[in-house]
């Protein structure tokens, strides 16, 4: 379901009386980290209402429920924590050099201005609202194909100067759609120092789970962000409610102030393809600051979770202890499961596999002795099932059964064929965009941005009186004018807050990449161009 505002609970009354049992392997990620061989996830609407080792009895109303033998491992749905994914349509950009701080490639490299802002801004704020659909159904679908369930969400200006979330078939961290799930705010860009008082202390208080970018860089100018929150009266602007993104520019004594908040989301391709390094994550480790992974976007990540689980496995290997990676696999796992979920405030509703919590899932081909590597190792087609809210949302089509014939679409990925159920109930703000659709839309976009640059440099015609908004997607890294919005309780956007990149910005005819990394032959070769990748994480890239 896209929707902006309102909507009902994913966990619906369309989920009612719909029960299934899925057999294989079962990765609970619970508190006991339990790993239940020849398993059964019985699932009643939206929930779980048991995880059974063999010979257990089913529970009540479930003896007569087909069996859906997986042959397979069943894992929680994977939470990206960072990710613009208003950007995910914007193939890898070729970065010119290695930069020390955000602020550099955002203001003062062209060459990010012609091949990230301008395109971005063409496509998301263009007139046709197809476009706007368009971006969302595919940045969507990107995600979910790499096995993601929950993501950070994105968020839309409008002609009248308000904010609205958006409200998607992936759970957004910032509308959870849900009257009992914390409701996530975000800031993107810096505060100034006097915002700290009065805007991320008073976020902080609301006890909500608050993101912020702290410290994206490598230089004096980078850690001083994070020597922002030391207020005047000695006491720091943090707390157990702070998920800090980034972190790169902090030295190894920080992760000391760090551990007094609920995190850190850690990007490690992103950090390494810009500035050469990333976070200091031993440093954090060390000091038991929970660590969570996000893709962070197209220009400078991983096409989704199940690639930035390789890089930080090779980040792991070089910063190994005694022979010994930093990161076990299962710890590598938990990155992206069971620690953001918790990180979130969301352990009761999601990130394990135990009765009671929603039935988000992610279902690998295959039953493995460590099945924590063989999630690291794994590529979209390994993939078998997705499930949000007990539906099957993506099924290889030779073995589930996805809803309507009518209605579900099939799509190939790495050779196998899918079928992938978009549609919701009742009204839909996609409109009937499908992904097949938004492929096309897209495509037909980045191949004509010359003459889209062209058309918007015409003036646009007045709004009439009374006439509804129009809606266009926010720009995080565009917006000069810092903001906060802080869930349902978004506020008004100042007037200029949706800065586009400069008109005259040249820009280039561009291709749409396939939505999936095993798919995109050229994507892996990009990014081992990457004059910043570190040569270890090439060599394990390539192997």
């Amino acid at each position: 379901m896209i929707q902006f505002n309102g909507g009902q609970p994913q966990g619906g009354a369309q989920h009612q009386g719909r029960r299934k049992i899925l057999a294989g392997d079962v990765v609970t990620m619970d508190a006991g980290r339990r790993i239940v061989r020849h398993g059964r996830v019985c699932i009643d609407g939206a929930a779980i209402a048991a995880v059974l080792a063999p010979g257990e009895p089913l529970p009540a109303g479930f003896g007569d429920v087909d069996v859906t033998e997986t042959a397979g491992t069943i894992f929680p749905g994977l939470v990206d924590l960072h990710n613009h994914l208003t950007y995910n349509m914007l193939p890898l950009w070729q970065v010119q050099k290695r930069y020390t701080n955000r602020n550099q490639w955002r203001t003062q490299e062209a060459s990010y201005q012609s091949d990230v802002a301008r395109p971005a801004s063409l496509l998301a704020r263009h007139p046709d609202p197809g476009y706007t659909r368009a971006i969302i159904r595919y940045a969507e679908c990107r995600s979910l194909f790499g096995g993601v369930t929950t993501a950070q969400g994105m968020s839309l200006s409008s002609s009248h100067g308000t904010r609205k979330l958006f409200e998607g078939l992936v759970r957004n961290v910032e509308q959870p759609l849900e009257h009992d799930w914390p409701i996530a705010g975000c800031q993107t860009l810096d505060f100034h120092p006097e915002e700290i008082r009065s805007k991320l202390v008073p976020a902080l208080a609301t006890g909500m789970p608050f993101f912020y970018h702290l410290s994206e860089g490598t230089d004096r100018l980078a850690r001083q962000r994070f020597r922002d929150l030391l207020l005047n009266d000695g006491r720091w602007a943090v707390g157990k409610s702070m998920i800090c993104i980034h972190c790169v520019g902090l030295k190894s004594r920080d992760f000391s102030v760090m551990a007094r908040t609920a995190g850190m989301v850690w990007s490690p391709t992103s950090n390494l393809l810009l500035y050469g390094r990333t976070a200091d994550v031993a440093a954090a480790k060390k000091r038991g600051v929970p660590i969570a992974l996000g893709a962070d976007w197209s220009p400078s990540g991983c096409k989704n979770l199940l690639g930035e689980l390789k890089v930080a496995r090779a980040v792991s290997a070089r910063r190994s202890t005694g022979g010994d990676s930093l990161f076990t696999p299962r710890e590598l796992v938990e990155m992206v499961t069971s620690v953001p979920a918790t990180m979130l405030g969301w352990a009761k509703h999601i990130g394990s596999i135990a009765t009671g919590l929603r039935a988000d899932l992610l279902v690998i081909d295959g039953t493995h002795a460590d099945p924590y590597t063989a999630l690291i190792d794994a590529g979209e087609s390994a993939i078998r099932a997705i499930l949000i809210d007990g539906r099957i949302r993506v099924g290889e089509a030779a073995a589930f059964t996805v809803g309507d014939p009518l209605t579900s679409e099939s799509f190939t990925i790495g050779g196998k064929e899918y079928h992938i159920d978009l549609v919701e109930e009742g009204d839909d703000a996609m409109g009937g965009m499908t992904l097949a659709a938004a492929v096309d839309k897209l495509a037909h976009g980045l191949a004509h941005l010359p003459e889209l640059a062209e058309e918007s440099a015409q003036p646009a015609p007045a709004m009439a009186r009374g006439a509804a908004p129009e809606w266009r997607l926010d720009l995080e890294m565009e917006d000069h004018d810092d903001h906060v919005h802080m869930g349902a309780r978004a506020h008004a956007a100042p007037a200029g807050i949706a800065l586009r990149a400069a008109a005259d910005t040249p820009v280039r005819r561009m291709a749409l990449d396939p939505i999936t990394a095993v798919d995109d032959n050229r994507f892996i070769e990009r990014l081992l161009g990457n004059p910043n990748l570190p040569g270890y994480v090439r060599k394990s890239l390539r192997q």
